[in-house]
């Protein structure tokens, strides 16, 4: 039998799985986790040697737990969070850390080039997306004026998907759809546009911009060094792959226009297909989905379920460790939260109101995050559930920027950490008042890029029909009316917040 590799490097963790060709899936095994760094001044930053040995640790562990050998591999692709950047030399090798896509460092450059007309004029038109500090050209101009020795020894600025590919095949690529999400990409013409960068002061860098390939296109095939670190055959085929934000979609077998994805990751995304671009200086970003003349049109931000993560490592599991406690495993920590989160009692008393902006938001570069409205009365529980809830809103305003744009059917494709704890997922239903499909699928990321390598081989005639044929069902949940009244009135008092807040900021 012949699989389907797809690898997925997410902001905090590496997954590797194996899928017939009909989409099943066979096995999925995680990498080794790489911790990210965090030196200060919004740095953050990991491994990458690390992160290229936590593939190498996935893909074998999956190989192993199928039961499999390289030689029963058809073809891998990569996907990986969008943007930040991966610098390394000729052969692959980093010549410094990784910088993660919710790095901030570089947040008085994206301030300088929004506010000049120009931006809107001449810039907007051609990347169809906001600026916000951890993509590659903020990155890239960052190092350039403070750290220009980390440019000195680096041949290609790779993304995350690119630099396991690049480890993978010796060659550095870039995918269109993730390309088209780097604020360096003309969308329309496809292709890096030396304007774009002339404005970002980064003209003289474009030498370090890697080849760009369609998803479903053979980026190249594994090298023999690969192999023997991997377990795959050399001469096993690599898709271009990916986007994850595309990837995910795809997973969720969004193929039809106009129809709404939510996926509930580190970044809080939303999403749809166009069958053309928006360009809006309000608008997070269009970039260019994988199927025929279609366009992804997004709303998001890092406040996601990675939030929750941050809260967890840097409140929980600290304050576990000072009571003298271990933290408990992640599966009982997520049930023991759900049941505080959704006791009767935390759901009617007073909830405190979460901005979950820890990582920052492209709508409002200077906004943090903020815990507002504490009372004596106010215990762990309810602020828990203000966690969850400044979540849900999060979404819930990107939804309602999308809905500027294009009018959205009532219900919702939703994947993501959230779809994991079908009562966090049934909130964001009754916050919503809109019915979610919840697609039964583990690992989207993973799922939507094997798509392209199936559509590489050959096994079906594109990505869209890959989509269609290779995607899973889906559990619908239904929203509660009588919950209307009182998520209205908490988003209110959720969005009268961050109007204050981000008021306050503009005004500094």
């Amino acid at each position: 039998m012949k699989y389907i590799l797809g690898i997925d490097d997410g902001g905090s963790v590496t997954k590797a799985a194996l899928y017939a060709m009909d989409g099943t899936l066979i096995a999925a095994r995680p990498g080794d986790n790489v911790p990210l760094r965090s030196s200060g001044g919004g740095c953050t930053e990991r491994d990458m040697e690390a992160l290229w040995s936590s593939n190498v640790t996935a893909i074998r562990r999956v190989l192993s737990a199928a039961g499999a050998e390289g030689r029963d591999v058809a073809a891998v692709s990569a996907t990986g969070h969008g943007n930040g950047l991966y610098l390394v030399d000729a052969n692959g090798r980093p010549t410094c850390d990784a910088i993660i896509s919710t790095d901030e460092r570089a947040e008085a450059l994206i301030e300088r080039w929004v506010a000049d007309p120009r931006f809107a004029r001449d810039i907007l038109p051609r990347t169809a997306q906001s600026l916000w500090a951890g993509q590659p050209p903020a990155l890239l101009a960052w190092l350039k004026a403070h750290r220009p020795e980390a440019l000195v020894k680096a041949r290609w600025a790779l993304l995350a998907s690119g630099f396991v590919r690049m480890r993978l095949t010796g060659r550095p690529t870039a995918n269109l759809s993730d390309a088209s999400g780097t604020s360096l990409f003309n969308v329309r013409e496809r292709r890096y546009d030396p304007a774009i960068l002339d404005y970002y002061g980064i003209g003289d860098l474009e030498g370090l911009l890697p080849p760009v390939v369609g998803s479903a296109e053979q980026a190249g095939t594994v090298t023999e060094a690969a192999a023997r670190e991997t377990g795959l055959s050399a001469g096993t085929p690599v898709a271009g792959g990916v986007f994850d934000i595309a990837s995910s979609a795809l997973a969720s077998g969004l193929v039809e226009k106009n129809r709404l994805a939510i996926v509930t990751g580190t970044w809080s995304i939303n999403e749809y297909v166009s069958s053309a671009p928006v360009i809006d200086r309000d608008l997070f970003m269009t970039s260019i989905y994988p199927t025929p003349d279609s366009w992804l049109i997004t709303e998001g931000s890092p406040t996601s379920a990675g939030v929750f993560e941050w809260f967890i490592n840097n409140i929980l599991d600290p304050a576990a460790r000072l009571a003298g406690a271990a933290a408990p495993e992640r599966r009982d920590l997520y049930a023991s939260v759900d049941r505080l989160v959704f006791d009767p009692e935390t759901e009617a008393g007073r909830v405190p109101v979460f901005l979950p902006f820890v990582f920052g938001t492209s709508k409002y570069p200077t906004l943090r995050g903020m815990l507002s409205g504490l009372e004596a009365s106010t215990a762990l529980p309810r602020i828990l559930r203000a966690v969850y809830e400044g979540i849900a809103f999060s979404h819930l305003d990107h939804i309602r920027r999308l809905e500027r744009f294009q009018e959205l059917p009532g219900e919702a494709v939703f994947t993501g950490g959230v779809a994991n704890s079908p009562q966090w997922t049934q909130m964001f239903s009754d916050a919503m008042q809109r019915p979610l499909q919840v697609v039964e699928v583990k690992e989207a990321g993973t799922l939507g890029t094997s798509m392209a390598a199936a559509a590489m081989i050959g096994e079906y005639s594109g990505i869209a029909e890959a989509a269609k044929e290779m995607s899973p069902g889906y559990e619908e949940f239904t929203p509660d009316p009588s919950k209307a009244a009182l998520y209205a009135d908490r988003y209110g008092a959720w969005n009268e917040a961050l109007q204050k807040e981000a008021g306050r900021h503009a005004a500094e």
